[in-house]
This record gives C-alpha cells, sequence and structure tokens, in this order.
C-alpha cells in the first residue's frame, strides 16, 4: 500500500484500519495521520515518515501492527516521544525518540507478532 490508500475502513470508535494479507502500509509526504492507526496484515509491517503527517500539538496518537512477520519503523521529528509496546518473538526495539520531558506530540506504537521489531529514527 502507498500514502495514498485510505482506510480499509473506520471502526466505531474512529480508528483508521488497514488489512492486507500480503504486503505492508508505508505513509510519507504530507498526509493526515489519525488519531487511531491500526494495521493487520499476515506478512508485512508499517513504515511511517510523520515528518508530514500533521501531528497536533498536545495530542496522543495509536499504530498498533498485528502481523506474523513484519515490524513497524516509523521516523518522527523533533517535539514527537514514542513509546513501544507489544510483544514479539524476534525483533529488537530500537527507539531513538523515547519519551522526555517537554514533547507534546507522544506516538504509542504497539506492535504484535512472531518476528518484526519496532525502529524509531529522529529526521
Amino acid at each position: 500500500m502507498d500514502h495514498t490508500d485510505s482506510p480499509a475502513f473506520t471502526g466505531r470508535d474512529g480508528a483508521a484500519w488497514y488489512i492486507s494479507i500480503l504486503g505492508g502500509l508505508k505513509r510519507r509526504g504530507g498526509w493526515k495521520m489519525p488519531q487511531d492507526l491500526r494495521f493487520v496484515s499476515l506478512l508485512g509491517g508499517v513504515n511511517l515518515d510523520l515528518s508530514g503527517a500533521g501531528l497536533e500539538a498536545g495530542q496522543t496518537y495509536w499504530v498498533t501492527k498485528i502481523s506474523l512477520v513484519g515490524g513497524a519503523s516509523l521516523q518522527v521529528p523533533d517535539g514527537v516521544s514514542v513509546v513501544a509496546e507489544g510483544f514479539r518473538i524476534f525483533g529488537p526495539v530500537r527507539n531513538a525518540a523515547p519519551v522526555r520531558g517537554g514533547d507534546e506530540i507522544v506516538v504509542r506504537v504497539r506492535c504484535f507478532g512472531l518476528v518484526g521489531g519496532v525502529h524509531v529514527e529522529r529526521v
């Protein structure tokens, strides 16, 4: 999926659901990050560049990735902190944007799968 794909559906709670059997979800450039993004796939992860995602100050955003194989990769600008949660058998968590005082925007990444870590870098 590329950055022009819209959610498969929006849940009653407002979550944007993306569903794929094979393949990941990639977002970059100018796009609007939903408050709660959920991705489900057998094979595939998420790659999100949040530098142009229209994040609003003072908000907490949720990214949930559920797949057998596939991780989560985020590129975040200054002023954004990331909390990585979930479980995986293989795959490290490399978070270059941990929560620190003063950050107004927090992204909580929940990554569930057998293989695939979480990689967060500042851009």
